[in-house]
């Protein structure tokens, strides 16, 4: 999942497993019309493509931006249907993001972060620490579906800036399960900074 398409960015989001069904809909249809109406590349992870303690599923759009923004609102739009919550209400949605990015889309002194939610008008707020087992931070934006599409987008268009600048490939976008059984999950601390993060700890 989260293949790089002529070095378009993938947008990912996790997704309450429960809720995968709603998105792929019977035999793909939802998912095949979600493709075809936006024009994006629409792949949900499979068993196996995420770490096992992730409970959430992780959707992935691929394409150019307008074709994500319209993928991506469209997933928006059934969680909320499924949620209850109309497009007008503040909604969270959760996207994630190279560790190694994080910092970036913070900015110095949050300045980055902080113009983004200006705006969007959507509140953003980077998770702590990364997702247990993968090199990837959450980021839950909190605001109505339009907000939150445009934050998406605008925060997954630092991530392009970084890979324009050479700063970020296709393998940060690409989940692979560890084959020492992920004892490296729990560390993390601090994101390792940029070199490739620490030796991989040998299980214990």
């Amino acid at each position: 999942i989260g293949n790089m398409m002529d070095g378009q960015v993938p947008w990912r989001c996790l997704v309450p497993a429960d809720a995968v069904a709603f998105i792929i809909g019977k035999g793909g249809t939802n998912i095949r019309q979600l493709s075809d109406t936006s024009g994006a590349h629409v792949g949900v992870s499979k068993e196996g493509e995420t770490p096992s303690t992730l409970a959430d599923k992780i959707v992935t759009i691929g394409g150019l931006v307008d074709q994500k923004e319209s993928a991506c609102g469209q997933v928006i739009q059934k969680l909320r249907q499924m949620q209850g919550i109309s497009d007008h209400e503040p909604g969270i949605f959760v996207i994630i993001v190279p560790q190694i990015s994080a910092p970036v889309i913070i900015g110095a002194k949050g300045a980055q972060i902080k113009s983004i939610m200006e705006m969007s008008g959507a509140e953003i707020n980077v998770g702590r620490e990364s997702i247990m087992g993968m090199p990837d931070q959450p980021i839950s934006i909190n605001g109505t579906s339009d907000q939150v599409v445009s934050a998406v987008s605008k925060l997954n268009g630092v991530l392009q800036d970084m890979v324009d600048r050479g700063k970020l490939s296709e393998k940060d976008f690409a989940w692979r399960p560890q084959a020492d059984g992920g004892a490296d999950d729990f560390g993390g601390g601090g994101g390792g900074g940029g070199g490739g993060g620490p030796p991989r700890a040998p299980p214990p």
